[in-house]
């Protein structure tokens, strides 16, 4: 008896040392399961900051270029528009007009060379299409959560909707920067993250919405945080693109930039909001797409080009700009002139005088609007350029269509993608003109636009 139950007493050991020996190796398998999941997250991790930083890094090549191909796009824009002016006063064949049609030719060489490094950049852009952001979100969100921090949770609230002009790989970009940048904002160890999607519909100009979003049908995506917030002076430096949520948190501001660059090739529209303590949320209008949308059209060119060649200041033979006296004003046209620089409104002023023209020049587009609605029929055409301060160039136009619907609207502009053409169009804009122009060609277009104007109204 005593050696049946020893018997049984060791079959009980062996049977439950057998057990946690294969509880043992199954523990150290899942803890090496873990460990690998673990690496694997690491390194795509890795892998994420680093497509983050190459993007990051090349944004700020991008801004940095965009800004000298402005600033270059209104410095030829004076050049070449003070040297017609010159060639024009100077004596035919002489030593002088030939001179000035060196330097005409040397800055059409130079208005060529920016406009290459322009379509460099631009081929560098995200491709748009049309584009179903649904599952575009859905795939970032699931990248996200693999690589966030597990005590950052991550909610959704995502609808089906219609599709948008849009770049997937952009989209990814603009959500993975705001996840990051909520994730900065987190001071305690756990954090939320919500993110929505829906069709939105904006009916009528609301006072609390930006002036660049304007009435119509788009695809709202929404990332709110319950991060610490900010007042709303930090709110409205962040808007300026290179200030991030934590000044500490080095490219932040950078990411920012990024979403900001990347929604300005989309037509797209962000809009902060913020409070200290609650959070923050930005909320991303991409115009729907129910309409055909074209980019910078150039199927009723201002300035004709061979085909496939960019949009731009032609490269014309010096000494026809030379020798040709330009097209004339037709008797009593009167223009208003708007441009924040003041070099290129002088030129184009004069410019446009010299050929008969009555010009009255601005530099600011709050002062335009004074001007028009003193005296709405004072002016025959409005020119505008579209990039200003205070007021863009198609908002003017839209608040000079409704004092006056049917006035001729000219928008200037250096960039192809600086605006919406349909949202122009129905601002009121009935052509649109790349810098650097001549005078010569706005003096046509000018023509063109009142004669058609003219004949309408009789």
């Amino acid at each position: 008896m005593l050696i049946t139950g020893l018997v049984l007493a060791c079959l009980i050991l062996a049977v439950l040392g057998g057990w946690q020996h294969l509880a043992v190796r199954r523990l150290r398998a899942r803890q090496a399961g873990q460990e690998n999941r673990i690496r694997e997250l690491k390194l795509a991790e890795e892998r994420l900051r680093e497509r983050l930083s190459q993007a990051q890094r090349m944004e700020a090549v991008g801004v940095f270029a965009g800004s000298i191909i402005h600033n270059l796009n209104n410095l030829l824009a004076v050049i070449l528009g003070h040297a017609r002016l010159a060639a024009q006063g100077a004596p035919e064949e002489s030593r002088c007009q030939d001179e000035l049609n060196k330097v005409l030719k040397a800055g059409h060489l130079a208005g060529d060379l920016v406009k290459d490094l322009s379509d460099f950049f631009r081929q560098a852009d995200l491709a748009r299409k049309p584009t179903d952001l649904l599952p575009v979100v859905r795939d970032t969100v699931k990248l996200m959560r693999d690589i966030l921090p597990r005590s950052i949770e991550i909610e959704t609230d995502l609808e089906p909707c219609g599709p948008v002009l849009a770049s997937a790989t952009g989209v990814q970009q603009v959500l993975m920067n705001l996840c990051s940048n909520s994730v900065q904002a987190m001071l305690r160890s756990q954090g939320r993250i919500s993110i929505s999607l829906k069709e939105e519909e904006i009916r009528a100009r609301q006072k609390a919405l930006p002036q660049d979003l304007e009435p119509g049908s788009y695809v709202c995506l929404s990332v709110r945080d319950n991060g610490r917030g900010m007042d709303a002076a930090t709110l409205e430096r962040i808007t300026t693109a290179y200030y991030g949520d934590d000044p500490a948190a080095g490219q932040a501001g950078l990411g920012l930039a990024t979403v900001c660059r990347i929604l300005k090739h989309h037509h797209g529209v962000t809009i902060p909001s913020s409070r200290p303590g609650s959070g923050t949320t930005f909320t991303i209008y991409f115009p729907l797409i129910a309409w055909s949308v074209p980019a910078f059209s150039a199927s009723q060119p201002v300035i004709e080009v061979p085909a496939g060649a960019a949009v731009s200041e032609p490269s014309v033979p010096a000494t026809r700009v030379a020798a040709a006296a330009g097209p004339g004003a037709r008797p009593g046209i009167r223009v208003l002139l708007v441009d924040d620089e003041e070099m290129v409104a002088a030129v184009m002023a004069r410019g446009l005088r010299h050929l008969g023209f009555s010009v009255i020049k601005t530099t600011d587009s709050r002062e335009a609007l004074q001007k028009f609605q003193a005296g709405p029929e004072a002016y025959d055409v409005l020119i505008t350029d579209q990039i200003m301060p205070h007021m863009s160039g198609v908002r003017l136009a839209r608040e000079i269509h409704t004092l006056r619907p049917g006035l001729p609207i000219i928008l200037t502009t250096g960039f192809r993608d600086s605006f919406h053409e349909r949202q122009a169009r129905e601002a009121g804009v009935h052509e649109f003109i790349l810098k650097p122009c001549s005078h010569h060609d706005m003096a046509d277009l000018i023509n063109r636009l009142t004669l058609r104007a003219r004949e309408g109204e009789a």
